[in-house]
């Protein structure tokens, strides 16, 4: 096997808990149990207060346009401790919930800022692993 095929079968296990489809926040918010389940078949639940800060955060119109969970992405080209939230509403909250400036659906984040994010958003937050 070569290294190129190797890397990208270690990258699908390390993404194995990815949904298969997200869900939006007023989808999350009307459901009993809150959930999505990952390409691995693992269920993974949405913490109701979670869903109901980022409702407070976001105006209702935009409710249908945050999908969940909030994907963390890391790309080793951003280099070592950077990480990426892409997406017009999803930067835009997430930038609000760190107090940092948001331009276009791309928003920069760094470790201390991904950790302060994780501990707000532990369930509707999950990381991605890119190459």
């Amino acid at each position: 096997m070569n290294s190129e095929r190797w890397i990208e079968r270690e990258l699908a296990k390390l993404n194995a808990h990815l949904p298969m489809k997200r869900i939006s926040l007023s989808e999350a918010l009307k459901s009993k149990k809150p959930q999505v389940v990952g390409r691995n078949g693992s269920v993974h639940e949405f913490e109701r207060d979670e869903l109901e800060l980022l409702a407070s955060i976001l105006p209702e119109s935009e409710w249908d346009s945050l999908f969940l969970p909030i994907l963390v992405s890391f790309d080793p080209k951003l280099g070592r401790g950077t990480a990426k939230i892409t997406g017009e509403v999803e930067a835009k909250v997430v930038s609000q919930l760190l107090g940092k400036k948001c331009a276009g659906g791309e928003l920069l984040v760094y470790l201390p800022e991904i950790a302060s994010l994780r501990r707000k958003l532990p369930t509707v937050t999950q990381y991605f692993f890119m190459v």
